[in-house]
């Protein structure tokens, strides 16, 4: 007999005063995935243009923009997610849409299911704001599967130019899920 249990997340909206927990999050829901994917240096860089105290400053105080962290039931943080509240899906005719620019877990939740869970409460934030759709950003060796299970479909093309990002990384798809 197979039980399931139903597991129970709360999130907490990170802001300026969260800075150096963001910083942590940031860095210990990415490195341990994506050190394979940066020529030498890289991975350095793009933790600095996420995270560095400069940037994550402005991000946590734009009105535009929201961070989540995600807890389970007996409190641990399993991973954070980056929300542009109002952006357009490019090159696609619906403009009233939220961007999920990250969705990062903890690497003890990676591959249960955690993700599915961040990505409804995403979708849920997205509908409270009256958007259209969620869409998304990712690389063609992500999980793309992942997306499709949680109801995104792919809508077109995106090119990363980073130079230090491996050219065989820089390809990627933008996702849409519509919410109506």
């Amino acid at each position: 007999m197979r039980c399931f249990f139903k597991i129970l997340y709360s999130y907490q909206q990170l802001l300026l005063p969260d800075l150096a927990l963001t910083q942590k999050l940031g860095r210990e829901t990415y490195e341990p995935y994506y050190p394979h994917i940066w020529k030498p240096g890289g991975l350095d860089w793009y933790m600095e243009r996420c995270f560095g105290t400069e940037i994550l400053t402005n991000e946590l105080v734009d009105p535009n923009i929201e961070f989540w962290l995600a807890k389970d039931e007996a409190g641990q943080m399993v991973g954070f997610l980056k929300f542009i509240l109002e952006k357009p899906v490019p090159d696609y005719p619906i403009k009233n849409a939220l961007y999920l620019e990250k969705i990062y877990l903890m690497p003890a939740f990676f591959g249960k299911g955690t993700g599915q869970h961040l990505i409804a409460f995403c979708k849920q934030r997205a509908a409270q704001l009256g958007r259209a759709a969620v869409w998304l950003m990712v690389m063609k060796n992500g999980p793309v599967w992942a997306y499709e299970k949680a109801g995104f479909q792919t809508v077109g093309e995106v090119n990363w130019d980073f130079e230090l990002l491996k050219e065989e990384e820089r390809g990627g798809w933008v996702m849409i899920c519509p919410l109506s």
